[in-house]
């Protein structure tokens, strides 16, 4: 019996990810050419059939069950409604989305960003490909198969710390709409609603949360000395202006980010703080250059 590979590059759900990915190291760069954001509107729609096999990949990683047979059956139709997919047709959108990736970006470069849900991805990435083959490993699809069931159920009796951290970072990713683009993602739309343009150590934070938001020791270790050089700022800073309501800016500024503590990992609500702190640093060099 056949074992099917996964192939990122031929893994709907992994491209669009990516590709959203690169939409939002783009906007942070200011970069006018949208490349990504042009290839993902004219491949992912629903009058494609890559757009329409997506909608299924988001079914089957976001919807959540509490019954396992409830969950095995949701499988069951969507694997019925995946034959309904022009196979040939699909294999020749994908051949004409791939082209275009390698011909926009690095593609070793575009394919290193990690993937939160990666093994779920390929699980689901198998089971479709099974459809195609006659000849597949029937243990490794139950396996898949299981694995699907266990994140639509919520539970991994292998590695519940596991879930615990995929469930934080999907609320990270969770305004996944097939219209819609996760350009900024939760924190980014959140902060904007207060905050207007993004100075330049407000993109390289978010650059680094977006890039390593699987990687989350990486980023504590930037996170943690980007801390302590801010709070360093923000203390010279308190000593020497002399605008009161900046002060007490500053002021609770400081004593936010003092108390705060680093868990396993770096909290939303920790960037936000930040973000905001960055805000400050900047105002106050404005009204000293003023």
């Amino acid at each position: 019996m056949k074992k099917i590979k996964h192939s990122k590059f031929k893994n709907t759900g992994v491209l669009f990810e990516l590709l959203i990915r690169q939409i939002t190291l783009e906007v942070l760069n200011g970069d006018k050419n949208e490349k990504a954001k042009g290839i993902l509107s004219e491949h992912f729609n629903q009058n494609t059939e890559i757009g329409k096999e997506l909608r299924l990949y988001q079914l089957l990683s976001q919807e959540k069950y509490k019954a396992e047979n409830r969950a095995e059956k949701f499988i069951d139709t969507i694997l019925e409604a995946r034959k309904r997919i022009d196979v040939k047709k699909l294999t020749k959108e994908k051949y004409n989305l791939i082209k275009k990736i390698q011909e926009s970006f690095d593609i070793n470069q575009f394919l290193s960003s990690p993937i939160t849900n990666y093994k779920v991805m390929a699980s689901i990435y198998k089971i479709f490909e099974s459809q195609n083959q006659e000849n597949y490993d029937i243990k490794e699809v139950f396996n898949c198969k299981y694995t699907i069931v266990e994140n639509l159920i919520g539970k991994d009796v292998k590695n519940k710390a596991k879930i615990v951290e995929a469930k934080a970072l999907a609320e990270f990713k969770k305004q996944s709409k097939e219209d819609r683009f996760l350009t900024y993602g939760v924190l980014l739309e959140t902060f904007n609603k207060k905050h207007t343009k993004l100075n330049e150590s407000q993109k390289s934070l978010l650059r680094e949360y977006i890039n390593n938001v699987s990687n989350t020791s990486k980023f504590k270790e930037y996170y943690t000395q980007q801390l302590k050089e801010v709070i360093t700022n923000l203390v010279s800073a308190h000593k020497t202006i002399k605008d009161k309501v900046t002060k007490i800016k500053l002021k609770e500024t400081i004593n936010v980010l003092k108390k705060a503590k680093i868990g396993r990992v770096v909290s939303d609500n920790q960037v936000t703080a930040m973000m905001i702190a960055y805000e400050l640093i900047q105002e106050i060099k404005n009204v000293k250059e003023s």
